[in-house]
């Protein structure tokens, strides 16, 4: 049936079929050739994306590193060893540096300045005492407290161990997400303790939620054990999510790339949009991160899916082209037609095997002539520029980006050789200039600026190339200030440890000792001259704590030392004069005059300053005064006793010269008045201190001279004494002696008729409160006669009573109950002692 058909008709469908079949094969390879190019130009452009980002994040972090090495070897070579200027060093870097959490350093018991005893809860310090300031701003103001769980967290027992730098994984520190840079301290080849700063993640969520790639692509940060860092969406996923909690054995693998610090990229359906896309990880080196682009599959293609469409449509204009041409000829031509037929089989059959250079043979009838040649002409034109096409971008794909296309086309595949070839030239002049930029940064030169700026997403490789410049220079000018101003500091520090050694050279030098106190209890030192040796003791005794400054003074003179320190800081005084006791190590006292200076400082905490004068020498001089002044007045009461004897025996032998009883008896009386106050005077000489008197034995003494005297040895009479151990100054003594011996007598003389027996009593007691006494002289005889007022009589004696117990500030009372019972209270006068 189909050899019926018109020769017309058979002629078009063969040229429309083998035509179709040409461009079809021509078009499949055409297609297959420059989307595999795209596809890999694409899926190299999103590496270089991820790479850039990488180098990035590992400059950023490089940088943290280098402040945490600035810190450690700043304290290495720190001999000074002073506490405030270390926490100033750490806070002035906390300050210079915004995007710090937090700067420290932690030493090993003692490392520091051997001091930690005198800092226990200190602050900036814990309960060991040890040097672990954390200068940090997790509040939002720069504050410092001591660090925490050094014993078991790795930022602190990881460089330990290692001896080597260290960067931690993230973790929450207070609430915080954080990483920490750590630099070990060593000094004399040991280890010796850290130095650090804390850099908070939430900067490193901020930049790469930030970062966009084509329309919704987006990008995120993980570390190397595959926690999540960052997500521009699901914020509640960083820090707790995982990347083996996604499904997908592809994601596995790429969690366990990340973790071998291998690169690479993996087609998946995206947990967070549930869309197909191509995950790129580059690791980030310093950090043992990484970071992971994400490029939706559809829109990275959609460049090769344009030029796909776009070649299919040429391939179709094509097919109606060469069927209309085909109608035309089918029109005129009848047998020639069957070869061209027969040549346009061959090239689609060579075509199909990829052999795009067969021709159609011309030489035919002239006026068909025009069609084989018009068939190579377009295969030229489609082929040559697919080749150089091809030539062109397998030179670029191997790095030779000064390559162009060198043949003349026009229409379209001039446009499409033009497009290739500003892109070969842009992207040589940005490599060009990205590498004299590098090339500088090897020189340590950070000022040569990208001077070609890419578009689109060239631009963020050479914005990420400038960043990564601006931030080097950054640091290495703040490095070099840096190291400038610790030379000025070491400059001026060497002058003021030159001034001090000889402020101490003359202290040491001079009689005085010099001392600095803690307003504690015992006093702790907090600095003490070096010629404390003229006590026996070495600075370190005190500096270290075994001894306070309340361990020195003597303990009879402790609380007259506490009470004038007391009584003067409460008062607002800032200076005053002591003189005390204090102990030598060889347990020796020496009197010393101190002069203590009280300094308050801003917050009202007090602190001591005081030099001290050994003036024992002096006091031994005023001592051997008071001994001379002791010995005159021993003389003068023996002498007084002595007159007082005299006047006595005077006062008997005058009384030998009368007949009338009541003038011998008058006699008698002012003989033991006499006697009682040569007493008083003889117990003042055989005393210790020469101003008080041993009552009770006084008491006894009269009391037996009494009996004595009025003969009681042929009555039955007895005594008895209740009298406490109390010592009486003279200026009561005598008074009272005067009335204890006027009661006594009066009942030795009245109380008991001839041979009736009884008994005297007299008890003297302190009573607890105050500084009064009460004195009772008792008997059990007659009685006081009632119709007589003791205190309006004419005796003597009595008379004598009232007005010495007025002398000595007291009161008395008659009880006449049981027999007579005189009870006087009294206060003790005050002893001047006169020198």
């Amino acid at each position: 049936m189909f050899s019926n058909t018109p020769l017309r008709t058979k002629m078009i469908v063969y040229t429309v079929l083998g035509v179709f079949l040409i461009l079809t094969a021509s078009t499949a390879v055409i297609i297959s050739t420059v989307t595999t190019q795209e596809e890999k130009l694409a899926y190299q452009q999103s590496v270089e994306m991820a790479s850039n980002y990488a180098n990035q994040f590992d400059t950023d972090m490089k940088a943290n590193l280098v402040i945490a090495r600035t810190i450690s070897t700043t304290m290495e070579s720190y001999e000074t060893a002073d506490r405030g200027e270390a926490l100033l060093i750490l806070e002035n870097l906390l300050r210079d540096n915004p995007h710090l959490l937090g700067t420290y350093v932690a030493f090993e018991p003692n490392s520091f300045d051997g001091k930690d005893l005198e800092y226990i809860n200190a602050p900036a310090h814990d309960k060991t005492g040890r040097f672990v300031p954390y200068w940090n701003k997790i509040n939002g103001t720069a504050s410092v407290s001591p660090l925490l769980h050094y014993n078991t967290s790795d930022y602190y027992q990881l460089p330990k161990a290692t001896k080597g730098d260290v960067l931690t994984e993230p973790y929450f520190y207070e609430g915080i997400f954080i990483v920490s840079y750590v630099s070990p301290i060593i000094k004399d080849g040991n280890f010796a303790g850290i130095g650090g700063v804390d850099v908070s993640l939430d900067y490193v969520d901020e930049v790469a939620s930030s970062i966009r790639t084509f329309d919704t692509g987006y990008a995120f940060m993980v570390s190397n054990t595959g926690i999540l860092l960052s997500h521009p969406t699901h914020k509640d996923w960083i820090g707790k999510k995982h990347l083996s909690d996604f499904e997908g054995q592809e994601i596995k693998k790429a969690a366990l790339d990340i973790k071998n610090g291998i690169s690479g990229r993996l087609e998946t359906r995206d947990p967070a949009t549930g869309k197909t896309v191509i995950m790129f990880y580059e690791p980030v080196e310093t950090g043992d991160f990484a970071f992971v682009l994400v490029v939706p599959k559809e829109e990275m293609l959609a460049g090769v899916t344009d030029l796909r469409d776009r070649l299919l449509i040429i391939s179709a204009i094509s097919i109606l082209f060469m069927a209309a041409l085909a109608y035309m000829i089918a029109r005129s031509v009848t047998k020639p037609i069957n070869r061209i037929v027969d040549d346009f089989k061959s090239i689609a059959e060579d075509a199909v095997k990829g052999e795009l250079g067969v021709r159609a043979d011309t030489d035919v009838e002239v006026d068909f002539r025009e069609i084989p040649k018009g068939l190579n002409e377009i295969l030229n034109a489609v082929v040559i520029p697919i080749r150089e096409t091809m030539r062109v971008t397998n030179a670029l794909a191997k790095g030779e980006l000064k390559e162009r296309v060198n043949v003349d086309v026009y229409g379209e595949f001039r446009e499409l050789e033009d497009t290739l070839d500003k892109f070969s030239e842009t992207l040589n002049m940005i490599i060009d200039d990205s590498n004299a930029v590098l090339t500088a940064f090897q020189h340590n030169n950070f000022k040569r600026p990208i001077r070609v700026q890419g578009q689109g997403d060239f631009k963020l490789l050479t914005d990420g190339i400038e960043e990564t410049r601006l931030v080097l220079d950054r640091v290495t000018t703040q490095r070099r200030e840096a190291e400038k101003a610790l030379i000025e500091y070491a400059r001026k520090l060497e002058h003021s440890n030159r001034l001090k050694e000889e402020m101490e050279l003359i202290i040491n030098n001079s009689p005085v000792i010099v001392f600095l106190w803690k307003y504690e209890e015992g006093w702790p030192i907090e600095f003490v001259s070096e010629n404390v040796t003229r006590l026996g003791y070495e600075v370190e005794d005190f500096t270290s704590r075994k001894i306070l400054y309340g361990d020195i003074v003597h303990p009879e003179d402790m609380e007259k030392v506490e009470v004038e320190l007391a009584r003067n800081v409460g008062s607002g005084c800032e200076d005053y004069s002591s003189e005390y006791r204090i102990l030598t190590r060889s347990g020796e006292f020496r009197w010393v005059d101190e002069r203590t200076f009280i300094q308050r400082d801003e917050k009202g905490e007090v602190h001591l300053q005081g030099i001290i004068l050994d003036i024992t020498e002096h006091k031994k001089a005023e001592e051997a005064l008071l001994q001379m002044e002791e010995i005159r007045k021993k003389e003068i009461h023996h002498r007084i006793k002595n007159n007082l004897q005299v006047i006595s025996t005077l006062l008997y032998l005058e009384s030998g010269n009368f007949n009338d009883e009541k003038v011998i008896e008058a006699f008698k009386d002012s003989q033991h008045r006499v006697k009682s106050m040569a007493l008083v005077h003889e117990k003042l000489y055989q005393s210790e201190d020469m101003i008080s008197v041993d009552f009770a034995d006084y008491i006894q003494n009269l009391a037996n001279y009494l009996f004595g005297a009025y003969s009681v040895g042929d009555r039955n009479i007895s005594l008895r004494l209740d009298v406490d151990n109390v010592f009486l100054g003279m200026d009561t003594a005598v008074p009272l002696g005067i009335i204890i011996n006027e009661l006594v007598s009066n009942a030795l003389k009245h109380a008991f008729s001839e041979g009736e027996s009884g008994e005297i009593c007299v008890c003297l007691k302190k009573e607890e409160k105050g500084n009064c006494f009460s004195l009772i002289v008792r008997d059990n005889g007659r009685g006081f006669p009632e119709e007589i007022d003791f205190r309006e009589t004419d005796s003597l004696g009595l008379q004598l009573v009232i007005t010495l117990v007025d002398q000595i500030e007291g009161s008395i009372e008659l009880n006449t109950g049981e027999g007579t019972e005189f009870r006087i209270r009294f206060r003790e006068l005050k002893y001047r002692q006169k020198i």
